[in-house]
Parts: structure tokens; C-alpha cells; sequence
């Protein structure tokens, strides 16, 4: 680096440009940025004007001596007259000129980097805003990731985050597999039991149902006491929606069976399932403050109705899901004779699963 160089960059940017002798003494001093006052540079000790540079005499001798390249300190700070607060990054480098004994020089650079410190200080205070922000994010996504989880059906969350499903009202017509699942003798049981101790026998008996529709892939769209309502085919479309419904019973009954021998349950609980498959209306219903997402339709009235007739153990379906039953549908066997429900003017026939 020349002097006509640096004298440049003096001028041009905020520098000061210090020259000392091995014995660390100031022979030469420009200063641009006016950083020291006159008591401090009445002294022509370098380290009374840089008292950072205490302790690395080695290193400076190593760099005057062309040992080292060069030797840096960053982010220094001084108050100027204006008591404001200046950063700066220092640089030793061996002096190109030489004195008259021929004696190496350092060549000592102060460079005022409070601008781009400034930034960087603005930068890092963003970068700390936006952690902070995504750590909000984050929490909100999950305290969202377990309502959608716990209060809304799983595929019913998903659907909405993903926009294929508006929460807004309204439905479409489908065809559907509705199951039904209501516990037998539900209110004998709950006479002889505490409130407490119901909500417990329904808090298993609930879950082993539910996760009997999860695992055949339907969606529970609602608890009704001691009942449950699931669908199959909606939100998203299931080509074997029937066979998926039949299995879920099924399971139902099996996930029951295998949990009263298992812990010999002292309370002895049994499940009535109907199944019925038809056209009814999908989508967001209720009121402006509150959605839910069901089903309604005339087919799921007969699904209900199914569900009321069928004992405990049992599982019933109708003429529409016995038709699409597949592989299931060698095992139903149909009731001696159709039965007519409360509100239907012709008779419907009712298969058992066996």
C-alpha cells in the first residue's frame, strides 16, 4: 500500500493513519475523523491512544518485521466531541517507507465502520425480531396443529389447510357410507355409575370405536353422548367407501370384544352399529359463529335407524351397502323379513355381518 494510497483513503473515507517506531512510539498521525483530542494526542505513546493494542507487542513485531501479514481488532469503540458512540476496525501492517536508520515502521489504520456497524446492529435486531416471530409462529401453528387434532376430524383439518375445503356454509351432494354407533343399554348403565365414572367408560369405549373409523380411513363427524356419527367418502373420495364402513364396524365390535376379555371389565359394554350408503349433502353446516362439518340427508336418517335397531354386538346394513359391500358381501346375511322405520313409508332391507 503506497502513502499517495492511503493518504487517498484518508480523504476519501473516515480513517485515522498512524505510524509508529518498534518502541511503539508515534512519529506520524492523520486523522479524517477527528477522533482523538489534543490531550490525547499530546502523548506520542501508541498504546495511550490504543490501549486495545496492550499485551500484543510480539505480534506487532512480527508484523513490522514481515513475520506476519497483518494483525486486526474489529468493532473497537470511541465517543467523539458529539458524544456519539463510533466503531471502528484497526489494521498493522508493516509501513512501505522506511526512516533514515533504516528501521522498519508500523503502519497502524483505523477505519470508522460505525455506518456499516450501524446496519449490521439494525440487521441483527431484525434477524433477533424475526426468531422471535417464528418462535410465535411456531407455537400458534401448534396450539392450531392440536385443536385441528383434537376438536375438528383429522381429515377434516387437513382438507382445510390445504384449501380443498372452504370454512364457509354450505355442502355438496355425494354419495356417502354413514355408520352409526350407539352404546346398548346406556341408560341403566349410567344410573348405577357417578358421573365421573361415566365420562371414563366413555372415554374408552369412544376411543376404541373412533379408532376402529380412523383405521378403515372414515371420519368421526360427531359424538352424541353415547354414540358416534363417522362418514366414508367425504372430505376426500374413497372408491370403496361401503367396504371401508363395514370394516370400521366390525373392527368396533372386535377393538369392544378384545378389551372386555382383556380387563375383564366389570361393566360389561356392547355396541349396536348400522350402516346405510346414499346420496346426502356434505359440507359446513350451522350458524354464522359456529360450523360443523356433517352430513344430513335421508340416508342418514335410515343409517341412524339402522344403528337403533341393530343389537348389542351386531352390525347392520342397508340394501345400498349391501350392493357395494364387495368382498364383504358374502358375509351378510339378510333379516327374515325388511323392516319400516319411523318416518319411511316403504320397507328397507336390513343385513346382518356375520
Amino acid at each position: 500500500m503506497s502513502i499517495m494510497l492511503l493518504n487517498t483513503l484518508i480523504q476519501q473515507q473516515k480513517l485515522v493513519c498512524i505510524t509508529a517506531t518498534l518502541q511503539f512510539e508515534i512519529t506520524q498521525l492523520q486523522d479524517s475523523i477527528q477522533l482523538f483530542d489534543e490531550e490525547t494526542l499530546a502523548s506520542n505513546d501508541l498504546f495511550t491512544l490504543i490501549p486495545e493494542l496492550i499485551g500484543c507487542e510480539d505480534i506487532l513485531l512480527d508484523v513490522a518485521n514481515e513475520l506476519l501479514p497483518n494483525f486486526t481488532l474489529e468493532n473497537l469503540n470511541r465517543t467523539n466531541k458529539e458524544i456519539q458512540t463510533i466503531y471502528l476496525n484497526l489494521t498493522v501492517l508493516h509501513h512501505p517507507k522506511k526512516q533514515i536508520n533504516d528501521e522498519n515502521l508500523l503502519l497502524i489504520i483505523l477505519q470508522d465502520t460505525s455506518e456499516f456497524a450501524q446496519i449490521q446492529h439494525t440487521l441483527t435486531q431484525q434477524r433477533n425480531e424475526l426468531h422471535l416471530l417464528q418462535h410465535q409462529l411456531t407455537q400458534t401453528n401448534q396450539q392450531l396443529e392440536y385443536i385441528l387434532k383434537h376438536y375438528v376430524p383429522r381429515a377434516v383439518g387437513n382438507a382445510l389447510l390445504n384449501k380443498q375445503l372452504m370454512p364457509e356454509l354450505g355442502g355438496e351432494l355425494r354419495e356417502i357410507s354413514i355408520l352409526f354407533a350407539d352404546i346398548r343399554n346406556y341408560t341403566c348403565l349410567s344410573e348405577q355409575m357417578t358421573p365421573k365414572q361415566i365420562i371414563d367408560l366413555l372415554h374408552i369405549y369412544l376411543d376404541l370405536a373412533s379408532c376402529a373409523v380412523d383405521e378403515a380411513e372414515g371420519v368421526v363427524v360427531n359424538y352424541m353422548g353415547d354414540a358416534l356419527m363417522a362418514i366414508f367418502n367425504a372430505p376426500a373420495f374413497q372408491q370403496d367407501h361401503a367396504q371401508q364402513a363395514i370394516q370400521a364396524g366390525l373392527a368396533i365390535q372386535q377393538k369392544v370384544n378384545n378389551f372386555r376379555n382383556q380387563y375383564h371389565a366389570t361393566t360389561p359394554v356392547y355396541f349396536g352399529v348400522g350402516v346405510n350408503t346414499g346420496l346426502a349433502v356434505v359440507g359446513n353446516i350451522g350458524g354464522e359463529s359456529h360450523y360443523q362439518y356433517t352430513a344430513v340427508g335421508d340416508s342418514v336418517n335410515v343409517a341412524s335407524r339402522i344403528c337403533s335397531y341393530a343389537r348389542a354386538n351386531e352390525v347392520l346394513v342397508g340394501e345400498n351397502t349391501f350392493t357395494q359391500a364387495g368382498r364383504y358381501q358374502n358375509t351378510l346375511v339378510s333379516l327374515d323379513q325388511p323392516l319400516l322405520f319411523k318416518g319411511k313409508t316403504q320397507r328397507i332391507q336390513v343385513y346382518r355381518a356375520t
